[in-house]
Protein backbone atom coordinates (compact mmCIF):
# COMPACT_ATOMS: atom_id res chain seq x y z
CA UNK A 1 0.00 0.00 0.00
CA UNK A 2 1.27 2.98 -0.99
CA UNK A 3 1.62 6.31 0.85
CA UNK A 4 -1.82 8.20 -0.99
CA UNK A 5 -3.84 4.57 -0.02
CA UNK A 6 -2.33 4.79 3.55
CA UNK A 7 -3.78 8.99 4.39
CA UNK A 8 -6.79 7.63 3.02
CA UNK A 9 -6.67 4.90 5.02
CA UNK A 10 -6.29 7.37 8.19
CA UNK A 11 -8.96 9.40 7.50
CA UNK A 12 -11.40 6.84 6.31
CA UNK A 13 -10.37 4.84 9.98
CA UNK A 14 -11.06 8.16 11.48
CA UNK A 15 -14.73 8.47 9.96
CA UNK A 16 -15.28 5.66 10.55
CA UNK A 17 -14.14 5.71 14.75
CA UNK A 18 -16.59 8.89 14.67
CA UNK A 19 -19.57 7.08 13.17
CA UNK A 20 -19.29 4.12 15.39
CA UNK A 21 -18.94 6.29 18.67
CA UNK A 22 -21.94 8.18 17.73
CA UNK A 23 -23.67 4.55 16.94
CA UNK A 24 -22.92 3.57 20.93
CA UNK A 25 -23.31 6.41 22.15
CA UNK A 26 -27.13 7.22 20.71
CA UNK A 27 -27.65 3.49 21.84
CA UNK A 28 -26.37 4.22 25.36
CA UNK A 29 -29.16 6.86 25.39
CA UNK A 30 -26.07 9.57 26.36
CA UNK A 31 -28.34 11.77 23.63
CA UNK A 32 -31.73 11.75 22.39
CA UNK A 33 -32.61 9.48 19.13
CA UNK A 34 -34.58 12.69 18.06
CA UNK A 35 -31.01 14.10 17.11
CA UNK A 36 -30.15 11.17 15.13
CA UNK A 37 -33.74 11.03 13.63
CA UNK A 38 -33.96 15.22 12.48
CA UNK A 39 -30.49 14.33 11.24
CA UNK A 40 -31.85 10.98 8.97
CA UNK A 41 -34.75 13.20 8.12
CA UNK A 42 -32.43 16.29 6.68
CA UNK A 43 -31.00 13.67 4.34
CA UNK A 44 -33.41 13.07 1.45
CA UNK A 45 -33.31 16.44 -1.05
CA UNK A 46 -29.85 17.22 0.21
CA UNK A 47 -27.25 16.40 -2.71
CA UNK A 48 -24.07 17.79 -0.52
CA UNK A 49 -24.81 14.33 1.70
CA UNK A 50 -25.30 12.31 -1.92
CA UNK A 51 -21.90 13.23 -2.61
CA UNK A 52 -20.66 12.71 0.54
CA UNK A 53 -21.73 8.96 0.32
CA UNK A 54 -20.52 8.51 -3.47
CA UNK A 55 -17.02 9.96 -1.77
CA UNK A 56 -17.00 7.47 0.94
CA UNK A 57 -18.25 4.87 -1.78
CA UNK A 58 -15.32 5.58 -3.72
CA UNK A 59 -12.74 5.49 -1.20
CA UNK A 60 -14.21 1.98 0.16
CA UNK A 61 -13.98 0.50 -3.67
CA UNK A 62 -10.54 2.34 -3.43
CA UNK A 63 -8.75 0.70 -0.17
CA UNK A 64 -10.73 -2.60 -1.00
CA UNK A 65 -8.81 -2.87 -4.36
CA UNK A 66 -5.55 -1.54 -2.55
CA UNK A 67 -5.97 -4.50 0.49
CA UNK A 68 -6.54 -7.35 -2.16
CA UNK A 69 -3.65 -6.21 -4.25
CA UNK A 70 -4.84 -5.08 -7.51
CA UNK A 71 -2.52 -2.08 -7.32
CA UNK A 72 0.56 -3.56 -8.30
CA UNK A 73 2.09 -6.65 -10.14
CA UNK A 74 3.11 -9.36 -7.74
CA UNK A 75 5.66 -11.19 -9.95
CA UNK A 76 8.60 -10.61 -12.97
CA UNK A 77 8.37 -12.28 -16.22
CA UNK A 78 12.23 -12.98 -16.61
CA UNK A 79 12.18 -15.16 -20.06
CA UNK A 80 9.39 -15.32 -22.32
CA UNK A 81 9.75 -18.23 -25.40
CA UNK A 82 7.45 -20.56 -27.51
CA UNK A 83 8.05 -23.30 -24.35
CA UNK A 84 6.90 -21.26 -21.66
CA UNK A 85 7.75 -17.96 -19.39
CA UNK A 86 9.56 -17.80 -16.15
CA UNK A 87 8.24 -15.41 -13.57
CA UNK A 88 10.21 -14.80 -10.50
CA UNK A 89 7.58 -13.61 -7.38
CA UNK A 90 7.60 -10.22 -5.71
CA UNK A 91 8.12 -11.85 -2.53
CA UNK A 92 11.30 -14.59 -3.58
CA UNK A 93 13.19 -11.03 -4.95
CA UNK A 94 12.84 -9.29 -1.58
CA UNK A 95 14.27 -12.57 0.59
CA UNK A 96 17.05 -12.86 -1.84
CA UNK A 97 17.90 -9.63 -1.57
CA UNK A 98 17.68 -9.65 2.00
CA UNK A 99 19.96 -12.84 2.00
CA UNK A 100 22.21 -10.76 -0.74
CA UNK A 101 22.49 -8.04 1.66
CA UNK A 102 23.32 -9.86 5.21
CA UNK A 103 26.45 -11.25 3.33
CA UNK A 104 28.12 -7.84 3.80
CA UNK A 105 29.93 -8.03 7.26
CA UNK A 106 27.98 -5.69 10.05
CA UNK A 107 24.78 -5.65 7.66
CA UNK A 108 21.97 -7.80 9.63
CA UNK A 109 18.58 -7.83 10.49
CA UNK A 110 17.69 -6.96 6.73
CA UNK A 111 13.91 -6.43 4.82
CA UNK A 112 14.12 -5.69 1.47
CA UNK A 113 11.22 -3.63 -0.40
CA UNK A 114 10.84 -4.49 -3.67
CA UNK A 115 9.13 -2.19 -6.71
CA UNK A 116 8.11 -4.02 -9.93
CA UNK A 117 8.51 -2.25 -12.91
CA UNK A 118 8.59 -3.24 -16.79
CA UNK A 119 12.16 -4.76 -16.94
CA UNK A 120 13.94 -3.03 -13.95
CA UNK A 121 13.21 -3.28 -10.05
CA UNK A 122 13.84 -0.15 -7.25
CA UNK A 123 14.66 -1.55 -3.78
CA UNK A 124 14.38 0.11 -0.83
CA UNK A 125 16.64 -1.80 2.06
CA UNK A 126 15.74 -1.59 5.75
CA UNK A 127 18.68 -3.04 8.05
CA UNK A 128 20.83 -2.78 11.42
CA UNK A 129 24.58 -2.09 11.02
CA UNK A 130 27.29 -2.45 13.69
CA UNK A 131 28.78 0.12 15.57
CA UNK A 132 32.51 0.56 13.66
CA UNK A 133 31.23 -0.07 10.45
CA UNK A 134 31.28 2.67 8.15
CA UNK A 135 28.05 3.71 6.46
CA UNK A 136 28.69 5.08 3.27
CA UNK A 137 31.26 2.18 2.22
CA UNK A 138 29.33 -1.00 3.53
CA UNK A 139 25.69 0.78 1.56
CA UNK A 140 28.29 0.73 -1.58
CA UNK A 141 29.47 -2.52 -0.83
CA UNK A 142 25.68 -3.96 -0.59
CA UNK A 143 24.56 -1.83 -2.80
CA UNK A 144 27.20 -3.26 -5.54
CA UNK A 145 26.04 -7.00 -4.32
CA UNK A 146 22.78 -6.56 -4.96
CA UNK A 147 23.11 -5.11 -8.51
CA UNK A 148 25.89 -7.82 -9.16
CA UNK A 149 23.85 -10.70 -8.45
CA UNK A 150 20.90 -9.87 -9.60
CA UNK A 151 22.29 -9.56 -12.56
CA UNK A 152 23.93 -12.18 -12.77
CA UNK A 153 21.57 -14.79 -11.10
CA UNK A 154 18.03 -13.17 -12.84
CA UNK A 155 18.73 -10.77 -15.34
CA UNK A 156 16.81 -8.40 -13.69
CA UNK A 157 19.03 -4.70 -13.61
CA UNK A 158 18.39 -2.93 -10.69
CA UNK A 159 17.47 0.57 -11.31
CA UNK A 160 17.37 2.33 -7.56
CA UNK A 161 18.97 0.85 -4.36
CA UNK A 162 17.54 3.00 -0.93
CA UNK A 163 19.34 2.27 2.19
CA UNK A 164 17.64 2.47 5.40
CA UNK A 165 19.44 1.66 8.75
CA UNK A 166 16.58 1.58 11.32
CA UNK A 167 19.84 0.42 13.98
CA UNK A 168 23.27 1.21 15.21
CA UNK A 169 24.61 -1.54 17.71
CA UNK A 170 26.21 -4.37 18.23
CA UNK A 171 24.51 -7.92 16.77
CA UNK A 172 23.21 -9.93 19.18
CA UNK A 173 24.78 -13.05 19.61
CA UNK A 174 21.86 -15.62 19.95
CA UNK A 175 23.06 -19.39 21.82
Amino acid sequence: MGIPDRIILTLYTVLMAVVSVLVTLCSLNVFSHRVLTHFMESIPGNWIYAVGGVIIFLVSLRLLVAGIGFTGSNSLMLTENKSGNIHIGKGALEDYIARLAEEIYGVYNVKAMVKLEEDVITVRVNASIETGINIPETSAEVKENIRDTMKKVTGIEVKEIEMFFKQIKAKEVRE
